[in-house]
């Protein structure tokens, strides 16, 4: 886990270095008063980063506080985005409601994990599913099928590797039963088309470019069987049975799978005025449009369904604007 954080954490410290250097090149007195917003979200391929992009566009436009800009930053995903965030490396991240409720109990592969009581939720943006594809040509019907096979579980420090460790466990397996990768599915393209490699992992919203761009009769998607997933979401609450749709690929036909809610969350001590002014912007209508422009989950992002699969406490300033909107009682508590 150490390379792969170190390996993003350098990579933020790069798009730092060139902020500055934005900011050294504006004139002195903007260059002084603008403040950075950093959104952790994933890599480029999967669903985290065009929504972070169009959070981030939106924010920006709605001018929330005097010359903020904020900007998407890629990552490792759900686990990278939570040491991040506590290392005061970005403001915001997008994190998957389980991971989120994990790190909270500092439960695996949080058990060193300081602060993680200050995470706090701003909004539910989307479900998130499970997405196992693999080469028809290995022979990986269902997840024991992996044995003696090469699959990417995704990188250390996203969502998709802690939830594919529990997959795992459910079916009987670990790590050491099959030849493991560990990389975003966007450096996996090139070893599944010379069969190096038979399939990767991903949690991601669907459509995810990652399948879309490759996704033929070579290859098929792996279920997770609905009492698998049943038994799952018991001891993972957060963790649900569900269905990637059918045609979400085009000739993909609906697939059983798991699903869990991609959460915008920043730490407990954002000012609430500032919190409270991003959730406003989160919900405009120029913001809704970019999201939707931006990914077809975008669609899916909506003011009705912003507090479904909340695991952790709400921000004060997010809670506010709910309160104001009536889509929450006052004194309730969530979740």
């Amino acid at each position: 886990m150490a390379k792969s954080f170190e390996s993003h954490k350098a990579a933020r410290n790069i798009l730092a270095i060139c902020a500055v250097a934005l900011i050294l090149l504006a004139p002195p007195a903007a260059a002084q008063d603008l403040q950075m917003l950093r959104i952790g979200t994933g890599g480029l391929l999967g669903v985290y980063y065009p929504v972070g992009k169009a959070l981030a566009e939106g924010i920006t436009k709605a001018a929330i506080a005097p010359d903020l800009i904020a900007v998407e930053q890629t990552s490792g995903g759900s686990v990278d985005n939570l040491h991040a965030l506590l290392a005061g490396e970005i403001e915001v991240g997008l994190v998957q409601a389980d991971v989120a409720h994990r790190a909270l109990q500092r439960e695996e592969p949080f058990t060193e994990l300081g602060g993680a009581d200050q995470v706090r939720a701003v909004a539910s943006l989307y479900p998130e599913h499970l997405q196992i594809l693999t080469r028809r040509d290995a022979g990986i019907r269902r997840i024991q099928d992996f044995r003696g096979k090469s699959v990417s579980l995704d990188e250390v420090g996203s969502g998709t590797l802690a939830v594919m460790r529990i997959v795992l466990d459910a079916h009987g397996l670990g790590e050491k039963d099959f030849d493991p990768v560990y990389l975003k599915p966007e450096f996996t393209q090139e070893r599944l088309a010379g069969g190096k490699l038979q399939g990767f992992c991903l949690m991601a919203g669907t459509p995810t470019k990652a399948i879309a761009d490759i996704i033929n009769q070579d290859y098929s998607l792996v279920p997770i069987e609905p009492e698998i997933g049943a038994r799952i979401s018991h001891a993972y609450p957060y963790l649900a049975a569900g269905f990637i749709p059918a045609d979400a690929y085009q000739g993909v036909p609906q697939t059983p799978t798991l699903e869990v809610h991609a959460l915008m969350v920043v730490r407990d001590d954002m000012d609430e005025q500032l919190v409270y002014r991003m959730t406003e912007a989160l919900w405009n209508e120029q913001t809704q449009t970019l999201l939707r422009e931006a990914h077809p989950q975008g669609q899916h992002v909506t003011l009705d369904s912003s507090l479904s699969g909340i695991s952790i406490q709400l921000h004060p300033g997010a809670r506010r604007f709910y309160e104001d909107k009536g889509l929450l009682p006052r004194g309730s508590s969530l979740p």
